[in-house]
């Protein structure tokens, strides 16, 4: 899972919340400074990638994606899984897509000075160019993948929102499948 679904799955506790955001820019050796509520997020952040890698839905679409684009389908079922949760928010969680982030990002940016430096940098520009927002749309997630490709080097990535167009059915019945599960998995970090 990408960015929105570990901060909806951690919501409302901030620990959580903090620790989701941190779990892919913090290293085991530096958890000790962290709050033991902090160190529960990361932790859950983690069994959610793990719980999300190994499922059977998500192994299925994977490998729908997985001739086009080999390696990179893991990242990219991340983003998808994202934009039909941001699609469908509501459905999955006691309130809109537009009110979480109005409640999670001020959440992050009071908490700003415990996150290492490069979740800061993220949070900066998850909240200047409204990521959270975007991924509600093909369009936005077009854009969120380009500057992905821009960022880290693997233009591929750019090419993922075609797969997306073309496998849209497919991929959306799949996260609803799998959401509820992950829901469900996570009610023990609670």
């Amino acid at each position: 899972m990408n960015y929105l679904a570990h901060l909806a799955l951690a919501y409302p506790n901030v620990g959580l919340v903090v620790g989701n955001f941190i779990g892919d820019h913090v290293k085991n050796k530096d958890l000790p400074a962290f709050t033991e509520a902090i160190q529960v997020g990361v932790a859950m952040h983690r069994n959610i990638d793990s719980f999300t890698d190994k499922h059977a839905v998500t192994i299925a679409l994977r490998q729908l994606l997985f001739s086009k684009h080999r390696h990179l389908a893991r990242v990219l079922m991340d983003v998808f899984y994202d934009h039909f949760l941001a699609k469908h928010f509501d459905a999955y969680h006691e309130m809109s897509l537009l009110a979480f982030i109005a409640e999670v990002q001020p959440m992050l940016q009071k908490h700003e000075s415990v996150l290492p430096h490069t979740a800061q940098r993220y949070l900066a520009g998850m909240v200047s160019q409204d990521w959270l927002a975007k991924y509600q749309t093909q369009e936005g997630i077009a854009h969120i993948l380009q500057k992905m490709a821009h960022r880290s080097g693997l233009t591929e990535l750019a090419d993922g929102a075609k797969s997306l167009a073309i496998h849209y059915n497919t991929l959306q019945s799949g996260f609803e499948r799998f959401y509820p599960c992950l829901q469900q998995y996570c009610d023990a970090f609670k």
